[in-house]
């Protein structure tokens, strides 16, 4: 293990971090996917091989190389190769086909794509690629088919022929090092940009708050068009100078026997792919794992100790982020303080934090207001949204970042996640928690899962009706007056919600968080429950 000294600013490049950790063990496992391992010397050669047929590409500062692939060590090389001529390797969404990848494409501006070979059967529907000069495909297939007028294609392994470049690149610390795309629930997916000095000082505070091992070995089955694979696993690997095991995606059933088989002492997983873990059924080999520390975000603290036994894991920790701010906002050691249920943390030291109402003044201890920050250091929050200067001119308004998260504040200074302030819903005058409903009808003991959401008022434009879904535990049957009762009894009387449906499942997002758009989008179940036509009475 060797730890890469960042108190300098200039030394805060992805590349020479890595080069760091290439002379000080050559030898040393970086990067593993099933049975194949990189070694930090090797992966340095080939960021280098990488680097230079980019350069013969045309790639130089300031391009974008799209990447619309499934996490594997060929994407974290040829990202960095990218990033060594001072460009940025920005991932597409692996979910997107059709117009929705045409419209990613076209956004992104870039002049070389890198694709699996399963995916590129997809720009058969694309119509227009005529931007892409480069087209370069990891895996088996028929080359041929890909090719079109303008276009060039390569197998991936051709990125291997060339010599290495020589170093140092030309990459600096204020440079684009990636650029990842919001999830778009509120309109077009937005670039957010990451620099190498933010990105590398991220992964540093990350470790630096853990008992790091020289037999350290980070975990993700993280999709790596997103932020959290990188913030909470890569980056924090390579500047440990530990391994990380990569696989493609989440398996509930194989989850445990994919952390045995990398030996993962780290983990992190995100919405609820820790519920789906403690859902699975028992196994006397649970708590068989080498798992030190476990962040799975969000958990209740109530269910942390339940968690810890079943598992074995004698760290669990919380926290609190968005894809703009690079590390964290707020963070919830496993220190022997009392947290209270749902509480996020404290802001954590390299960060300013406020509570603001609509005019950006400050709210009152225990009242709901917006998560604004800003930075002590250089380079804590992104570079700004691609193409795109009035929408971060907007989010940085009156000299905070604006997250669009809610929260509140104890007298403790313990801190709750309250909603998504576009989640609140206004309710005759009365502004809501999803959240906090949520919270209240999933200590239901047959409720497995449950979503609240807003559906358009008929009488009030401005205002929404509160729904449920709602999965029942297996093989119960829940009624859902026997629901709204149990609401009725344990929170104020406008949590019962106005219409409640029994689901067999949640629909989730690349993140495992519940897709809230495409609940408040479907139209009606027919068998839906509607307190008004039931007749049901709210008791006030």
């Amino acid at each position: 293990m060797h730890i890469v000294d960042l108190s300098r600013l200039t030394d805060r490049v992805v590349g020479r971090v890595l080069s760091a950790q290439a002379e000080h063990a050559p030898d040393a496992t970086w990067l593993m996917s099933d049975d194949r391992v990189v070694t930090f010397g090797e992966a340095r050669q080939l960021v280098s091989r990488i680097a230079a047929s980019l350069s013969g590409f045309g790639v130089g500062r300031g391009d974008v190389i799209a990447m619309h692939m499934d996490p594997s060590i060929e994407l974290v090389l040829t990202g960095i190769g990218a990033s060594e001529l001072g460009a940025m390797f920005a991932p597409m969404s692996t979910d997107y086909h059709g117009e929705f990848l045409s419209r990613n494409i076209a956004a992104s501006t870039a002049r070389v794509l890198i694709t699996d070979a399963h995916l590129a059967e997809r720009y058969a529907e694309v119509d227009d690629m005529s931007q892409v000069q480069h087209l370069v495909v990891t895996g088996t297939t028929d080359l041929d088919a890909l090719r079109r007028p303008g276009l060039t294609v390569h197998a991936w392994d051709e990125l291997l022929s060339s010599e290495p470049i020589g170093l140092p690149s030309v990459a600096k610390y204020d440079d684009v090092l990636m650029m990842w795309w919001s999830s778009g629930t509120t309109g077009a997916p937005k670039g957010i940009m990451q620099t190498h000095a933010g990105l590398m000082r991220s992964a540093h505070y990350w470790i630096a708050d853990r008992d790091i091992r020289d037999d350290e070995v980070w975990y993700s089955c993280l999709p790596m068009y997103l932020g959290g694979a990188y913030t909470t696993a890569l980056w924090p690997s390579l500047v440990s100078g530990t391994a990380i095991g990569i696989d493609p995606r989440l398996s509930v059933s194989k989850f445990w026997d994919r952390v045995r088989h990398y030996q993962a002492t780290q983990i992190f997983t995100l919405g609820a792919m820790h519920m789906f873990l403690m859902q699975a059924d028992e196994c006397p080999d649970d708590r068989d794992n080498p798992v030190r520390c476990a962040v799975p975000v969000p958990m209740p603290w109530s269910d942390v100790p339940r968690f810890k036994e079943r598992f074995g894991i004698p760290d669990v920790q919380q926290a609190y982020g968005q894809s703009e701010v690079p590390c964290r906002i707020f963070a919830a050691p496993d220190d022997g303080t009392a947290w209270r249920a749902n509480a996020i943390g404290r802001p954590v030291p390299w960060l300013e934090v406020r509570l603001v109402d609509d005019n950006d003044e400050d709210v009152p201890v225990g009242e709901v207001g917006e998560i604004v920050v800003r930075p002590k250091e250089p380079f804590m929050l992104f570079a700004g949204y691609f193409n795109a200067p009035d929408v971060t001119a907007q989010t940085w308004r009156n000299l905070w970042h604006h997250t669009g998260d809610l929260a509140r504040c104890d007298e403790e200074g313990q801190y709750f996640f309250a909603d998504r302030k576009k989640d609140y819903i206004r309710y005759k005058g009365r502004n809501i928690s999803m959240v906090e409903v949520e919270a209240v009808v999933a200590k239901h003991p047959d409720v497995a899962d449950v979503a609240a959401f807003g559906r358009q008022s008929a009488e009030l434009e401005s205002e929404a009706e509160l729904a449920l879904a709602v999965v029942p535990r297996a093989g119960v049957s829940l009624a859902p007056d026997d629901l709204a009762c149990f609401i009725n009894d344990n929170a104020p009387y406008y949590f019962v919600p106005r219409y409640i449906e029994i689901v067999s499942e949640l629909p989730r997002n690349a993140q495992y968080k519940t897709d809230k758009v495409a609940l408040r989008s479907r139209p009606l179940a027919p068998d839906v429950w509607d307190r008004d036509l039931v007749g049901f009475e709210v008791k006030r």
